[in-house]
């Protein structure tokens, strides 16, 4: 994330001796001391009546809380500053403090929130050009929000902003100057420009060199470091710039800093191919580590010595280390209680995980058990805690018991230059295990790219070689096995696997039913689901279609209309039709985002979406559905995946997304893809079916139809999308080409059919029934 400045009261405001000494502590990272000063400061003014400084206080104690990681207490202390500086008139002051608690809600990824809060402190500023701080402020505010599109992905709006930032005559404090150098150099090095980033990082030291605040100092000649290692490989400039960090960390008499500059050190060394070097970094880090109580920084050294030793060719060794890392990463992760805090918990620890499966999958029997149960933690841990499957023991025996006959389970994992597949049936198990070059990657992107071009021919080629590389080893035999379920991982959550085909030519979706899983763990709860008959009167689908959109300007999301969907609405309908039983219908101007959190829409059993959706690939929590927005209410046009997750969906049996791309999202290494069928399985929801890519809303409209019609005849969820994609083969021309079949992916439970809904005329029957037999009894009673 890039840095986020927070005002303390005394840049151009305050005379107050004590507010300074603050101030000057926030700088030299002394929070503790100014949360003590400025809390005295209040007690005095609160005493005294100073309601000015009194706000100027408030607001230091809430910078000192949010660089202790307090953000509620920061955002109660952020609030009283801003109305104490509403009822004094102070524009500044309120400005100020309208940045804060922008800065805070960008910290927790509420993004219209923060951008909303910076609008409110630009549009506080008109009519006070004249005032000495107008420039300041103006800079400081959108700086901010040059740091909000950073978090968009909006790299380019954001330099833009930079750039009209500094063809001003600047007014930053030099500190303040150099962390937005920084930041431009974050922009720079994600827009592939490493030169210009590096060139902005030396600007930001110089500037902190006249205005020194050790911890931005310290950050940034980090990151220099990291941009000389990994995008120059000039390895000799980061030891230097690594060494200097080392000399700043322990002048600040900060140990745990000095240890992050020895892991980085590490690291660089493993990058030179010096491990005895290398270790002797990450040992002397660990040490330190294991006396401060550093828990993050304990694994990270233990990994790099398992690294090292792995590069000494001490396999069993490295592989202590790296179970001994697990072990710490285990009982870090067990103590956080909120889900916000382990969303990306394993990205940069699945390489832990990854360690010890390598090793694994590569020895002579290699045991299958042990190599599922550690590809199972390094996956999916906060969806298996949405569904209270955390703390549950892999047990192969129990997947097995969860398989039906004719099953079977395709578990991958990729990484460092390996893939291997575990595969399990009812009755047995093992393991396929291969290398596989930048060649083998490049075929299965173009397979990917081909399949979402209609006019591509090289599919058919690629789909066999792709197969060989996957699926060889694996014994698949169509006369034993009718239904696959797979786990992907890596670049595999992209592929829909029932294009591809065996030598023979015979593709997969011709020979098995397939769906999809986030992990092994999710069999369970899908085959357990139960779920009684509905009465014809009851909701069974709701139906979300043909959302309005116009140019909303109270968002950061939207600056243009989207086009209307011409044949969703009549998509919508012919589902509702479809299926029996009664039906909620959202259309235009009525879909809209309200109606998800009724009762009756959680009670549905199917859920079917034909809307848009925008995909966020690089943060998840800015990946929403839209719908047709309400008056006054800026948020009602999104809903977030974040939002998803906490809706109550145990009773929907499916969720069905014609939005386009749907299925994809930011994959979070240790995570999976975060994408809206994963959003909607952690709402309780059995099964959901998304899209890949962008398929005409005619192809999905005729696709739907038939989908909804197997299902409505009681084919299981997998096998009703199997028909009607065979459908669309056997029909020939454009249409038989995979672009506009292959993108729908049904993932979770796809064994079960829909439950029954109890229909008129089986009322009408029972009725009649009960009436002949009323009829009867009386008679033979008279």
């Amino acid at each position: 994330m890039a840095a986020v400045a927070f005002l303390p009261p005394s840049w151009g405001q305050t005379t107050d001796d004590d507010l300074q000494s603050a101030d000057r502590a926030l700088k030299l990272g002394d929070y503790n001391a100014a949360l003590r000063i400025a809390s005295d400061v209040a007690k005095r003014c609160e005493a005294s009546g100073e309601r000015g400084k009194l706000g100027q206080a408030f607001n230091t104690i809430g910078v000192a809380s949010v660089h202790k990681g307090d953000y509620a207490a920061a955002l109660g202390w952020f609030e009283r500053s801003l109305q104490l500086a509403r009822e004094t008139g102070d524009v500044a002051s309120e400005v100020r403090r309208q940045n804060n608690i922008g800065g805070l809600h960008l910290f927790g990824a509420n993004y219209v929130e923060a951008f909303a809060r910076y609008q409110a402190g630009l549009a506080r500023l008109t009519g006070s050009e004249s005032q000495p701080w107008f420039p300041q402020m103006r800079q400081f505010t959108l700086t901010n929000l040059a740091v909000l599109h950073q978090q968009l992905g909006q790299n380019e709006r954001a330099l833009e902003l930079y750039q009209e930032i500094r063809s001003l005559p600047l007014k930053l404090e030099p500190s303040l100057e150099a962390q937005m150098l920084t930041n431009l150099a974050v922009v720079y090095r994600r827009l592939g420009d490493p030169h210009k980033a590096l060139e902005n990082f030396k600007r930001a030291r110089s500037l902190l060199a006249r205005d020194p605040n050790a911890a931005a100092a310290l950050y940034t000649v980090q990151n220099a470091a990291v941009v000389m290692a990994l995008d120059f490989g000039d390895y000799p400039g980061a030891l230097q710039a690594f060494g200097e960090a080392l000399r700043l960390a322990t002048k600040m008499g900060s140990r745990r800093e000095a240890v992050l500059v020895r892991l980085f050190l590490g690291q660089t060394r493993l990058l030179m191919h010096q491990p005895a070097e290398a270790a002797k970094e990450f040992g002397a880090a660990l040490s330190d580590a294991m006396t401060l109580k550093l828990v993050d920084e304990r694994w990270t050294a233990l990994y790099g010595l398992g690294r090292t030793l792995a590069a000494l060719g001490d396999a069993s060794g490295a592989r202590r280390r790296f179970e001994e890392a697990i072990t710490v990463i285990e009982s870090e992760r067990s103590r956080l209680r909120s889900p916000s805090l382990k969303d990306e918990f394993l990205a940069d620890k699945r390489e832990v995980y990854d360690a010890v499966i390598g090793l694994l999958v590569q020895q002579p029997q290699p045991p299958v058990a042990e190599i599922l149960r550690h590809i199972e933690e390094g996956r999916s841990r906060n969806l298996k805690e949405l569904l209270a499957l955390e703390g549950q023991a892999v047990d192969l025996a129990a997947i097995q018991r969860n398989l039906g006959e004719r099953d079977m389970l395709l578990e991958y994992w990729m990484a460092g230059g390996h893939i291997a597949v575990v595969w399990i049936t009812r009755a047995r198990q093992g393991v396929t295990h291969r290398t596989y070059s930048k060649d083998d990657a490049g075929r299965i992107g173009e397979l990917i790219r081909s399949l979402g071009d209609p006019r591509s021919g090289d599919w058919k080629r690629l789909s066999q070689d792709v197969y060989s590389l996957l699926l060889n080893g694996a014994p698949l035999d169509s006369t034993r096995i009718e239904r696959l379920i797979i786990v992907p991982d890596g670049r595999l959550h992209e592929l829909p696997f029932e294009v591809l085909a065996s030598a023979s030519g015979a593709r997969l979706v011709e020979q098995f039913a397939v769906s999809y899983l986030p992990s092994a763990h999710f069999l369970g709860i899908a085959r357990r689901r139960a779920a009684h008959a509905k009465w014809p009167w009851e909701v069974v689908t709701s139906v979300f279609a043909d959302p309005l959109t116009s140019v909303d300007g109270a968002s950061p999301f939207h600056t243009a209309p989207l086009p209307r969907l011409v044949y969703s609405a009549e998509e919508g309908r012919a589902v509702a039709r479809a299926l029996p039983g009664s039906e909620s219908i959202f259309i235009g101007a009525d879909n809209l985002k309200r109606h998800m959190f009724d009762s009756t829409t959680a009670g549905s059993r199917v859920l079917h979406f034909a809307t848009h959706a925008a995909i966020d690939m690089s943060d998840s929590r800015r990946s929403r559905m839209i719908f047709s927005a309400e008056p006054g209410n800026a948020g009602s046009a999104f809903l977030f995946e974040s939002e998803i997750a906490k809706l109550k969906l145990s009773a929907v049996e499916l969720v069905t997304l014609a939005a386009c791309e749907s299925e994809r999202g930011r994959e979070i290494r240790g995570e999976g893809v975060q994408n809206f069928s994963r959003a909607f399985l952690g709402a309780g929801a059995a099964s959901a079916v998304s899209s890949l890519w962008k398929v005409s809303d005619r192809a999905t409209a005729r696709l739907m139809a038939g989908f909804y019609s197997h299902l409505a005849g009681g084919a299981p969820k997998d096998e009703a999308l199997r028909r009607v994609k065979l459908e669309f083969i056997s029909a020939g021309g454009p249409a038989a080409h995979p672009y506009y079949w292959a993108a729908f992916l049904l993932t979770g439970d796809g064994a079960s059919p829909l439950s029954p809904v109890i229909r008129w005329w089986q009322i009408g029957s029972a009725g009649f029934g009960l009436m002949v037999l009323v009829a009867i009894f009386g008679r033979r009673h008279r």
